[in-house]
């Protein structure tokens, strides 16, 4: 009779144990998921956090002469992303040309007044990110009336994100802007050989911050 009940609490312990181990790895599967949820980051545009810079260049040595934009209206098509590059597909962006910043004010000024002043609907750069594949940003960007695309390096590192790329103003049939504006800065556009040249290509660099 003893091994009989010894035989039965044995059978009930094993049953016992082989019932709430499947219970405690669900809890902790349960558990896992809901810490995995928490955990992931959700990104949204900071325009305090963005910068947007330009390099353009000047002599025949092809001297950098470095600016930025103080204000940009942006607007993403998707506010909040978990992944920071897919802030760009989709986003528009317009850029008041008096808004341009390069440390030096009467510099300032014949940028706006001789280049973009010689531009058709002048008062803003306007512009659209299309597509963002392998790397690289298709930017559609409005000047002087036409409006091109673009190729641009994209990056993104967490919750930063960068475009970089050259642009030509040719492209937006902005030569005519180029030689006005060379032609009032003609001696601050001479190198060591005595030549005046402003080139036609300009660098951009954009880097947002975003907000977590």
């Amino acid at each position: 009779m003893t091994k009989l009940v010894n035989y039965l609490i044995g059978a009930l312990l094993i049953s016992a144990i082989g019932c709430s181990s499947p219970n405690k790895s669900n809890e902790s599967s349960s558990t896992t998921s809901t810490e995995e949820v928490k955990s992931e980051a959700k990104y949204t545009y900071d325009p305090n956090g963005t910068v947007v810079s330009f390099t353009a260049f000047k002599t025949t040595d092809k001297v950098g002469v470095g600016g930025k934009f103080l204000k940009f209206d942006v607007t993403p098509k998707t506010e909040e992303v978990s992944n920071a590059m897919d802030i760009l597909p989709g986003l528009t962006f317009s850029i008041p040309v008096n808004s341009i910043e390069t440390n030096d004010v009467g510099r300032n000024g014949k940028i706006v007044e001789h280049f973009f002043g010689t531009l058709l609907n002048n008062e803003t750069i306007k512009g659209e990110v299309k597509s963002v594949s392998n790397g690289k940003a298709t930017v559609s960007i409005t000047m002087n009336d036409v409006t091109k695309d673009v190729e641009l390096v994209a990056k993104a590192d967490k919750n930063v994100v960068v475009l970089k790329g050259s642009i030509d103003m040719a492209t937006w049939d902005g030569l005519g802007a180029i030689d006005a504006l060379n032609k009032v800065c003609y001696d601050l556009h001479k190198g060591a050989d005595g030549q005046s040249k402003l080139w036609s290509d300009v660098e951009l660099f954009v880097k947002a911050k975003l907000a977590m």
